[in-house]
């Protein structure tokens, strides 16, 4: 897919985004008059809503995608309404297409202000992902067509030159967020017989090869060296051995070191406990938050941003078999905090432990984990937000950063009352709960039992965000690739005022 920035002469089809304050009133008085010859009805300005004109032999068509109020018009809006045009164009094989951005914000006077490049950005994000399909083990695959977007702009000759720039700045921006994102869908979309943990490791050190992201692996002996006892555990009912990847991008070491911590289970059975849902084909999923570390981690070596950043990725698949993991089994650490395994499917917690201890190690000054880790958390906030913990500031960063880029986290307590439902009778704790309530509050604070007092911490829970069953706006069935764009974000917010402007 191409994306340029300039005139209109080759344009067959145009996207014309409408809002429901076009329709009717004064604001259909905005329109350009070859539209207004048309009767347009309220439902065609909806979110989402697509109405195709098609024009005579030989003219153009266009192609009108809602966006719902003037005043609610925000960057999620034009992702959403760039993913369904997107994934219509391509339908209909539609290979000159054009939009001028710039008019719609525009005739949008009454919404929050929205620069023309950060409308830019999102509309090639939301095409991109909007266009995303994981076909590569069907025999009949759809033929991607060699498709072209312009954006138009209104902008006078002398200020042209500028506008270039800041645009194809937009659209580079726009393609390296939605590639980190279709990098980690790809990732998690992958079948379980395809994606071991070491395979996942060497997808991750194969693509990071030749940039300036360095990788070490722990496997094997160097697990036991660095008492990596959560991984050796959980992983230890599988013939497929686990392992933890530490990915290295530190271009700027006058920074504190961040970690980004992923949960990578490339399959949950549940373990000798294990789970009793009638379909776990998602459980291939698990492994999510490790995707997102990853696809964070392209973002910010695509775009060359100045950053001091770990990702570590622990590696297992959870398997029931005569070697594995027992519920009753202890767990000494070797920050101290021993641990009784009450059930064998609470086994992210297990090896995200694992990291936390290792990103102290490695001199981190913060750390953000990030995993499907609860179903209790989707219970509570269900799929559009993600649950949070931690310190406060942190948690407010990365809850701007969300804002910014429309990946969402909703701050939920840590309440160390509940630190008594994590009781064992003869370790310092239980991975597991005794009691039926708070299961995503209580699972943070078993985390946080294994974050040095040096570090700032943060947890991400997004058990109900990994993947969507339906296509709707900027999002294809399968994995969404939640958090990859987060995580890039509150960094390229901290080290460059540009990055503000995603």
């Amino acid at each position: 897919m191409m994306f340029t920035v300039g005139g209109e002469s080759a344009i067959e089809t145009l996207i014309f985004p409408i809002c429901l304050d076009d329709i009717g009133g004064t604001g259909g008085a905005q329109l350009p008059a070859w539209l207004q010859a048309y009767s347009l009805l309220p439902h065609m300005g909806e979110p989402g809503a697509l109405t195709w004109l098609h024009g005579r032999i030989g003219e153009r068509d266009a192609l009108l995608v809602g966006c719902g109020e003037a005043s609610r018009l925000s960057t999620e809006r034009i992702r959403e309404a760039a993913g369904s045009a997107g994934r219509a164009a391509n339908k209909h094989k539609k290979e000159q297409v054009g939009i001028n951005v710039g008019e719609l914000l525009r005739r949008c006077v009454h919404a929050p202000p929205i620069s023309e490049e950060k409308a830019v950005s999102a509309w090639v994000e939301g095409w991109l992902l909007g266009s995303y399909a994981f076909e590569i083990y069907r025999a009949k695959q759809t033929k991607p067509i060699e498709a072209s977007l312009q954006f138009l702009i209104g902008t006078e000759a002398e200020e042209k030159a500028e506008a270039d720039v800041a645009l194809n700045d937009a659209i580079r921006w726009g393609r390296i967020y939605a590639d980190g994102a279709i990098f980690a869908r790809n990732l998690a979309n992958e079948p379980p017989n395809r994606l071991r943990p070491l395979m996942l490791i060497e997808r991750a050190v194969d693509h990071f090869a030749g940039t300036q992201v360095e990788a070490i692996v722990y496997e094997g002996e160097r697990l036991e060296r660095n008492s990596m006892v959560g991984l050796i555990a959980v992983g230890k009912g599988s013939k497929y051995p686990p392992a933890l990847l530490e990915l290295r991008y530190c271009t700027d070491d006058t920074l504190p070191l961040t970690a980004f911590i992923g949960k990578g289970i490339t399959f949950d059975t549940g373990g000798i406990s294990l789970k009793k849902d009638f379909d776990i084909s998602d459980m291939r999923m698990d492994m999510a938050g490790a995707a997102a570390v990853i696809g964070a981690l392209d973002i910010l070596a695509a775009g060359n941003v100045q950053a001091n950043v770990v990702g570590l990725i622990a590696a297992a698949e959870n398997m029931p078999d005569g070697g594995a993991l027992l519920p009753g089994e202890l767990l000494q650490y070797p920050n101290g905090v021993s641990v009784q395994v009450g059930n064998t499917d609470s086994e992210g917690r297990l090896v995200l432990a694992d990291a936390l201890i290792h990103a102290h190690r490695l001199g981190a000054a913060e750390a953000i984990d990030i995993a499907t880790l609860t179903y209790s958390c989707g219970a509570a906030l269900g799929s559009k937000y993600a649950g949070i913990w931690g310190q406060d500031v942190l948690v407010a960063e990365i809850t701007q950063a969300g804002k910014l880029v429309d990946e969402k986290v909703w701050q939920l307590p840590l309440v160390d009352e509940y630190e008594a439902y994590l009781h064992s009778d003869f370790a310092d704790l239980c991975n597991i709960s005794r009691v039926g309530e708070a299961g995503a509050t209580t699972a943070a604070l078993f985390l946080r039992k294994f974050v040095d007092s040096s570090l700032r911490w943060a947890h991400i829970d997004m058990a109900s965000l990994k993947d969507v069953s339906s296509a709707q706006g900027w999002h294809s069935i399968g994995a969404t690739g939640y958090g990859a764009r987060l995580l890039a974000q509150l960094v390229r917010t901290r080290t460059s005022p540009m990055g503000q402007n995603q």
